[in-house]
């Protein structure tokens, strides 16, 4: 069966195992937050201690790392904190080091296998690579998604090639951020909270929190009164459907959780 919807977990609170990926070196370890049994794509939380380290190569199957704190190093590109990377399927990837320890989200989007090699594999395509895109250098821009409620801003990190196909970003919000409605949308949307926190009908999230939705599950209202920063992957376009307006005063955390 395809992955479970998962409304909410605290990533800190999920079991750490040892990360294994055929052809890369032991001692890493993950914390699987999402997993897809029927093709074997996962969002998993990695943990690489200092002083690892890989041949060159290239994987089986696209892959996308997000870095969330530490320091990494692919040939001579650095990927710092909040550091995004896309290595499509079959291109041939540098050197790749742990400068210190280092954690970052690993979404490959199907069961993973390094090849070690020189080159890229038959067919690989090179141009949708995207080695070291540092989100500080990003300009904010203005959401994507029709009707999304005032106060929020996104940053692309990478946009699907297909339409109907999938795009990540990250989601900023104002503090006294409201999205006054349910709603739902037609294709997955996964998000992990890296600063401040957002509260919705499902409870409250804090950094280290992560949700998986399939598609046209409802969801909503949303508050933050401090303001809120996540790494989202969802549709493209990340189409949203509004379900029902509630009244006012279910907009504030407090009320919602009498």
């Amino acid at each position: 069966m395809p992955r479970k919807h998962v409304e909410f977990i605290q990533s800190a609170d999920v079991l750490q195992k040892p990360w294994v990926v055929d052809g890369l070196l032991e001692g890493a370890h993950t914390r699987i937050l999402s997993f897809d049994t029927e093709n074997s794509s996962s969002t998993e939380l990695v943990e690489w201690k200092q002083h690892w380290k890989s041949d060159s190569g290239y994987f089986n199957c696209d892959v996308e790392i997000f870095v969330l704190s530490g320091e990494m190093q692919i040939g001579q590109l650095r990927l710092g904190r909040y550091t995004y990377a896309f290595i499509p399927e079959g291109i041939c990837i540098e050197t790749w080091s742990i400068r210190e320890n280092t954690t970052a989200l690993w979404m490959p989007e199907r069961h993973p296998l390094f090849t070690k090699s020189l080159n890229n594999a038959p067919g690989a395509k090179r141009e949708l690579y995207i080695p070291s895109l540092s989100s500080e250098l990003i300009p904010w821009s203005t959401t994507l998604t029709p009707g999304f409620p005032t106060g929020a801003m996104r940053k692309t990190l990478r946009k699907g090639q297909v339409e109907g196909g999938t795009s990540t970003w990250l989601l900023g919000c104002l503090p006294q951020f409201v999205a006054p409605y349910a709603e739902y949308h037609p294709n997955t949307e996964e998000q992990f909270i890296l600063q401040g926190g957002i509260t919705t009908d499902a409870g409250h999230m804090t950094p280290g929190c992560y949700f998986w939705r399939p598609p046209l599950i409802s969801h909503g209202p949303a508050y933050t009164e401090t303001g809120y920063f996540g790494f989202v992957r969802g549709g493209n376009p990340h189409l949203s459907y509004h379900t029902w307006e509630p009244p006012l005063h279910t907009y504030y955390p407090w009320d919602w959780n009498k």
